[in-house]
């Protein structure tokens, strides 16, 4: 995440150009603004941070954050640290690496 705190609060989501890109993903502009009632140049400034997302849209990109478990389960520590599922999926993946690498070391020296 950036040093522009991408927060999520009870209340709601700050829409940051940087999640807006996350929830629209591989979706074209237009195809993300049809679901949340913007256009695709709308989309575009709000994801080049020319303008944002008014009270209405932030609502609309809220609930299709929560209709896609976009934002379930995350928790921003620091400057943006993700924690939790991260950690874990960073320890097995850390693992896997160690384990690949000591056995083609040991296939080295055979």
């Amino acid at each position: 995440m950036s040093a522009t705190h991408d927060t999520v609060t009870k209340k709601g989501t700050r829409w940051t150009p940087r999640l807006i890109k996350r929830l629209r993903g591989k979706r074209s502009q237009a195809e993300f603004g049809a679901m949340v009632g913007a256009s695709a140049n709308t989309i575009w400034r709000w994801e080049d941070g020319r303008s944002e997302p008014d009270q209405q849209h932030s609502q609309n990109l809220s609930a299709l954050a929560e209709r896609e478990r976009f934002l379930e389960g995350w928790k921003l520590a620091g400057s943006g640290i993700l924690v939790g599922e991260l950690d874990t999926a960073s320890r097995k993946l850390s693992g896997k690496l160690r384990q690949t690498l000591e056995g083609r070391a040991r296939a080295l020296r055979e």
